[in-house]
């Protein structure tokens, strides 16, 4: 594991694309905390707890609905150009709240936040869709995804924080004039990018139908992929799940255990470590072909600690509990969207991609929504029993495909390494490698005889006609 921890570490590092989509990402989603966090107490100095209220409202609803437009927008444009334009849009009404802010127009400041949320949504599904035409070989996905969930948990300290400071030294107008500057990095850094994309030139004209012909593509791509979709399907159980922990935490901290209202932030604390440390392990991960079984086990592992907590009460039980659930989610976000990256098609990546936000954020709100319901007629102890043996059962349930996905991975890298041993394959986009790699077929040609000669006809190659080798 050192050895491929160092060789996963080295090939992110010295690719300047992912060095440069990863600063980018830093620089997006510290900007992002910091956000949530300058919105958040902008809204209960405003208007209190009903304000807080209306801007978790306005920061999650626009958002989901407009995800899978803006997937649809983004199998259709150049991905990184779509990346600066929003970064862009991004700092215009982050720094047009702090302006609203500091004039005392609430109304306006709103509307801004929302749109300025509505922009960032596309941020992490458009990246996602971009880095495998960014990396040199598919392997390098997982240390991509990895090296990000560590990142992104380095913005979670810092961002909130920053806010922190900016608030208590100034003003939340300059927190959010500080998220401008930062989403305004974050755009310059994506403009560096320099990439073949491996989507085939003349592309549809954007326009309302065909946008809307996209978006039920996108739909109909999961069913034409049914690895994909059982990766969403179980993750979209962890949500409702993840979408209960939030409301759960309360009740561990205050009700099942003696750790008090403050326990909340120690529990949510040793979430965010066990989450770090998982990343970085998971770094070496970066060759494994069994993506799918490592996936299943990170859902099993939310939801087993649950659980104990439930049944074991004790606060060092519920600390180590979120410590593991921490470390289960980093697995099953480095290993789920590695899946999705290399199970779905280039052509519809962004669409699947922004899908999927947006199935996984309606999870979340609906198991933040059901939870009382269980915990007044169960209990907190009973609660927690019942929400944390979902997952178990989901991923008992499916570990036949889960283990089918690796052997389809499997599979797909031996022929990957078949075709790089053509010279001039070597240089193919991961995307366009992937899409051979899935079409080849084994085709038995008896010895001495002709595959193909000179001059013969050439014959293109389509998705229903796939490519083969002797």
């Amino acid at each position: 594991m050192p050895g491929a921890y160092r060789e996963a570490l080295a090939s992110v590092t010295r690719n300047r694309n992912l060095r440069l989509a990863q600063a980018s990402s830093v620089s997006a989603w510290t900007g992002e905390f910091l956000f949530l966090t300058a919105m958040t107490v902008y809204a209960f100095d405003t208007h209190g707890a009903v304000g807080v209220g209306v801007v978790g409202f306005l920061r999650v609803l626009p958002a989901t609905v407009a995800l899978p437009w803006l997937g649809a927008l983004a199998d259709r444009v150049p991905r990184r150009r779509l990346l600066v334009v929003t970064c862009g849009l991004r700092a215009l009404t982050a720094g047009g709240a702090g302006i609203a802010a500091a004039a005392d127009r609430p109304v306006v400041v709103y509307a801004l936040l929302t749109a300025s949320t509505v922009c960032h949504a596309a941020y992490r599904p458009v990246l996602g869709a971009l880095l495998p035409a960014l990396c040199t070989a598919p392997e390098e996905l997982t240390g991509v995804n990895a090296v990000r969930a560590v990142l992104d948990g380095l913005a979670a300290l810092v961002g909130p924080l920053a806010a922190a400071a900016l608030i208590a030294g100034a003003s939340t107008a300059a927190a959010f004039a500080a998220v401008a500057v930062l989403a305004g990095v974050a755009g310059v850094l994506a403009a560096g990018l320099r990439y073949e994309s491996a989507r085939p030139a003349g592309d549809p004209p954007a326009g309302r139908a065909g946008v809307v012909a996209d978006v039920a593509d996108g739909l109909r791509e999961l069913r034409r992929c049914p690895r994909a979709a059982e990766v969403i399907v179980l993750g979209g159980v962890q949500c409702v799940v993840r979408g209960a922990l939030t409301v759960l935490a309360v009740v561990v901290a205050v009700d099942v255990t003696d750790l008090g209202r403050p326990g909340v932030g120690l529990l949510w604390a040793a979430f965010g470590v066990g989450g770090l440390v998982a990343a970085t392990a998971s770094i070496g991960a970066a060759g494994s072909s069994r993506l799918g079984t490592l996936f299943g086990a990170g859902i099993a592992m939310w939801g087993v600690p649950l659980v104990v907590v439930g049944l074991v009460t004790g606060s060092s039980v519920a600390v180590g509990a979120f410590l593991v659930v921490g470390a289960a989610n980093a697995l099953v976000d480095v290993t789920g969207f590695t899946l999705l990256q290399r199970l779905v098609p280039d052509r519809t990546l962004a669409r699947v991609l922004t899908l999927t936000e947006a199935v996984f954020s309606l999870a979340v709100a609906l198991g933040s929504l059901t939870v009382p319901l269980l915990v007044s007629g169960l209990g907190g102890t009973g609660a927690l029993a019942v929400a944390g043996s979902l997952l178990p059962v989901a991923v008992a349930a499916r570990w036949a495909a889960l283990r089918a996905i690796d052997a389809d991975i499997g599979t797909r890298r031996d022929r990957i390494l078949l075709l790089r041993r053509v010279r001039m394959l070597r240089l193919l986009p991961v995307p366009a490698i992937e899409g051979l790699a899935l079409r080849l077929r084994r085709v038995p040609v008896a010895a001495r005889t002709d595959v193909f000669r000179a001059g013969d006809p050439a014959t293109t190659s389509t998705s229903s006609s796939p490519a083969r080798w002797p």
